[in-house]
């Protein structure tokens, strides 16, 4: 059954005009009334655009796109790999930037919504669940089973490559983060943290250092890594090992000798670099197409 703006007004006890008013934010209208009518939009599940109600019928042919970076690399390798696999099924995509904030990543998903947007690659989880969008992660997580997501083992990834260095005889081993509270570096520190254990090595909370993603940021993680003595470090984005590794490089240190680089994200800048940096290979085109085509198995 399609909810329509009739619906929604009759249930509140208001006339149409209204319930647009609230719907578009209109000043002129009084506070109870604006809570009564938004909660029934909440429980009718009501989309306030006619074009986008074509969702529960599964008529439309637009994907949304909503990356934290758009200038990230492995963020357009994702992009093109969902790409390659929608014009295969006549989809279009709207792609959007939300500069890792959250707000204007929830504007986004509302403006999505009023286009007819099938599905998003990030999510703002509960303004999602409440209209009810199908949704895959894409090289992300959510914080529970809600979202399908796409991802390779993390916890593997991080307990396999700190296993190997611990292997070949080194014991201060860095792993450089984004933050703290994302689900991939907790599954990341998880499996670092039992690679330790398993050599009976003890872990050392300073050797987890946070707040790195890009190069900029990154132009004294250095000095950080060398006070604490790191033999090896581990990051999580392919800009942080090259900022370190070109900071260690100006100060003389030798690579690999003194220093082990590995990046946790493999884009196409580990190719570019001299002495090359080790990663972990992520499939980043594949999980954007892989996402897509699990995108068209639930709609």
């Amino acid at each position: 059954m399609t909810i329509t703006i009739y619906d929604v007004a009759k249930e509140a006890k208001v006339s149409m005009a209204t319930v647009s008013r609230v719907v578009n934010n209109n000043p002129n209208v009084k506070e109870d009334t604006r809570l009564r009518v938004q909660e029934v939009i909440k429980k009718l599940r009501y989309t306030p655009n006619a074009v986008a109600r074509g969702l529960a019928s599964k008529k439309t042919t637009t994907i949304g796109i909503v990356l934290p970076d758009i200038a990230d690399l492995s963020s357009a390798e994702i992009v093109s790999g969902i790409e390659s696999v929608a014009n295969m099924y006549k989809y279009n995509i709207i792609l959007a930037n939300s500069c890792d904030d959250k707000e204007i990543e929830k504007n986004i998903f509302a403006s999505f919504v009023s286009k007819q947007v099938d599905s998003l690659s990030d999510s703002s989880k509960n303004y999602l669940q409440d209209i009810q969008i199908p949704v895959v992660l894409a090289g992300n997580l959510g914080t529970d089973s809600d979202f399908y997501a796409v991802n390779i083992d993390y916890e593997k990834a991080a307990y396999d490559v700190t296993k190997e260095f611990l292997a070949k005889g080194s014991k201060n081993i860095s792993l450089v983060i984004d933050k703290y509270e994302s689900q991939k570096t907790q599954r990341l520190i998880k499996g670092y943290k039992e690679a330790l254990a398993s050599e009976k090595v003890d872990f050392k909370p300073q050797n987890i250092i946070d707040g790195y993603r890009t190069y900029k940021e990154s132009n004294k993680l250095y000095k950080a890594l060398s006070n604490i003595d790191a033999e090896v470090v581990i990051t999580m984005f392919d800009e942080v090992a090259l900022a370190v590794m070109q900071q260690a490089l100006d100060l003389g240190i030798n690579i690999p000798g003194e220093l082990q680089i590995l990046s946790l994200e493999n884009t196409k800048l580990i190719n570019m670099t001299r002495p090359k940096i080790s990663s972990v290979f992520q499939p980043i085109f594949d999980i954007g197409a892989v996402s897509v085509r699990v995108l068209t198995k639930i709609i």
